[in-house]
């Protein structure tokens, strides 16, 4: 039984258009029998002529028109996955993240900077969007990865953890709770003006469903659309607000703000590392997610 191969589909392309079988024997380096047996197993293979055979020479049937359509593609296809492969192994490898507002700025930057030192040869790039047109853009393969404040729940993506930061409470120096050596019970919260993040943010889903697990809700918000925002109004005077540890260090090292813990149980905040689960995750992608998955470990 004839076997089709992608070799006898590049002697069809040869012959077809050059128009000849001594012209294709040269170009593809096979004697002009060679030739001639490819081709006759590729008509035995479809059970048609592709070639009628003229005196000095030769015509495509209507069934080798339709195959020669069909091997121009592939050529093509295949000539541009080469030069890919190529410019792939003589170039740098590029990595695009997309990260949310929380992640980008306070979260990932040490650690992007660690991975550049120790992966000069990739060159890393970092976007920031908002959580819901992070999945989106994944889904288009607009990026490789992906690094989120919440858990997506989309069956196209893979969603796994790499960071958790505990959830404490800041208030500014001035305040009566900033000399405290207690932790702030959750129900405190209700008797003080609070300031949030916007009310679609990852920040204030994750405050509000982590407070809401401690018997919490809260009534006096004022909203501060992001998280930048959020502390200089705390630095203002204008109300207490929670928001994770990691993102107040300079704050705090600046004596701009205090920090206590709550008493309130699961108060914490996971990061998530998204990619498209059926996307080709490039070796730059994956010695960047090994990377932040050692680093949770350490």
């Amino acid at each position: 039984m004839t076997v089709l191969n992608l070799n006898q589909l590049r002697v069809f392309h040869a012959v077809a258009t050059l128009k000849s079988f001594t012209r294709a024997a040269d170009a593809v380096h096979l004697t002009q029998p060679g030739i001639s047996k490819h081709i006759k197993e590729l008509e035995e293979y479809y059970g048609v002529r592709l070639f009628e055979r003229r005196a000095r020479s030769i015509a495509l049937t209507q069934a080798g028109e339709i195959l020669l359509a069909a091997t121009q593609q592939i050529t093509v296809c295949l000539e541009k996955a080469e030069r890919q492969l190529k410019e792939l192994g003589n170039a740098p490898s590029r990595l695009a993240l997309a990260a949310t507002f929380t992640v980008g700025l306070h979260i990932l930057p040490s650690r992007l900077a660690v991975f550049r030192q120790q992966h000069p040869q990739i060159e890393a790039t970092l976007d920031i969007f908002p959580a819901k047109m992070i999945e989106e853009k994944l889904l288009k393969d607009s990026f490789d990865v992906g690094l989120v404040g919440h858990k997506i729940n989309n069956r196209s993506l893979v969603t796994v953890e790499f960071f958790s930061d505990e959830l404490v409470v800041i208030v500014p120096p001035q305040h009566p709770w900033a000399s405290r050596n207690r932790k702030v019970r959750p129900e405190e919260l209700r008797k003080e003006s609070f300031v949030a993040t916007a009310t679609d943010s990852g920040t204030r889903l994750v405050v509000e469903e982590r407070l809401r697990r401690n018997g919490v809700k809260l009534t006096k918000v004022a909203d501060f659309g992001n998280m930048e925002a959020v502390k200089r109004a705390v630095e203002a005077g204008l109300g207490v607000s929670v928001l994770s540890q990691s993102v107040i260090q300079r704050e705090l090292s600046a004596g701009l703000l205090r920090m206590l813990p709550v008493a309130g149980r699961e108060m914490y905040r996971k990061f998530f590392l998204v990619h498209r689960k059926e996307r080709y995750l490039s070796p730059a992608a994956h010695v960047f997610i090994e990377s932040l998955s050692l680093t949770q470990r350490q």
